[in-house]
């Protein structure tokens, strides 16, 4: 009798929890594939990320409307309550991607070309350092210095660990880790990010205990620089498990501050090594789920004291061009 009434009381908190639980997939509504890795932006100031198949599970702190963002696509507003079930959820591709840019190169063109290295700025000074948190977006500028230039990878500096590892009994990760990320290229458009170039992105995997200082990111695919540069920008999507498989979660904690449940922002690993602003550098970021879509310079470090007046900062990021001249 026991073992049957702990059954029934089982399964009904299985069936509950399993009625609780929402998700709708993200596809593309001409080839109706999924979209990986789109924004889910509560219009609150948060957000999440579709997995790796499109997927996106919601619990019932969501608000009821969310806005379905992926670069391509029309935006979407999405009345969580007028989807039935577990539904499919469609974007329409749109025109703004720029055509894609293809560059000819003749075998005895290809045999003249040579590639020049930018080469990253690297530090371990945790007085001047960036963080990561999710949904937080870096916009690099690479200049166009030379004819027919290729981008064929970018070397992003690193710090690996954050400020308290090896100090104090708590740090903001457990070591190793991975951390998943995006990059795809913008036009410049008077020193700011514009439209996305071409229908072309990377996604990819940093591993702590893989790298030394900074992890380089390879592009298989011909990615030509414009007369006037444009933007490599990265997005910080969120943490990986052991196989690295990205992990969805929702980008603030909660704590109870004076009986009050308040939300706080996540920040996860790595950091970024920071430079002063100097010429032909330039270091702009954002957040996905922010109301505004401007870009910000970097002000001031993740530490910083504030009585003291700080220089423009970048992510000195290196990268190697494939040139004709």
């Amino acid at each position: 009798m026991f073992k049957k009434f702990f059954l029934f009381i089982f399964c009904c908190l299985s069936a509950q929890s399993y009625a609780q639980e929402r998700y709708f997939v993200v596809k593309d509504s001409i080839t109706k594939e999924a979209l990986p890795y789109t924004n889910i932006n509560f219009l609150n100031g948060y957000g999440v990320f579709s997995d790796e198949n499109g997927k996106v599970i919601l619990d019932n702190d969501v608000p009821n409307q969310v806005k379905i963002t992926h670069i391509g696509y029309s935006d979407k507003l999405v009345l969580l309550d007028a989807l039935k079930g577990n539904a499919d959820v469609f974007l329409k591709p749109s025109t703004e991607i720029l055509g894609e840019l293809k560059v000819a190169v003749s075998r005895n063109d290809a045999k003249k070309r040579k590639e020049y290295v930018v080469k990253p700025s690297m530090h371990d000074n945790s007085n001047e350092m960036y963080w990561s948190s999710l949904g937080q977006q870096f916009a690099f500028y690479i200049p166009n210095e030379r004819k027919n230039s290729v981008l064929k990878s970018v070397a992003i500096p690193l710090i690996v660990k954050d400020l308290y590892q090896g100090i104090a009994d708590q740090s903001f990760e457990d070591n190793p880790y991975g951390t998943m990320m995006k990059i795809e290229f913008m036009s410049n458009v008077g020193n700011q990010p514009g439209k996305k170039i071409y229908d072309y992105d990377k996604v990819f995997v940093i591993y702590s205990a893989k790298v030394n200082g900074k992890v380089e990111v390879k592009f298989e695919e011909t990615i030509v620089l414009p007369e006037n540069g444009f933007f490599a920008v990265m997005t910080i999507l969120g943490k990986t498990n052991p196989k690295g498989e990205y992990v969805p979660e929702m980008p603030y904690g909660v704590r109870e501050i004076n009986g009050e449940k308040k939300k706080f922002v996540k920040i996860i690993l790595p950091n970024y090594p920071l430079v002063e602003d100097s010429e032909n550098q330039l270091t702009l970021f954002r957040h996905v789920f922010n109301e505004s879509e401007k870009w910000y310079r970097i002000e001031r470090p993740m530490v910083y004291k504030k009585d003291k007046k700080y220089p423009l900062y970048n992510i000195g990021i290196g990268y190697t061009i494939s040139s004709s001249e």
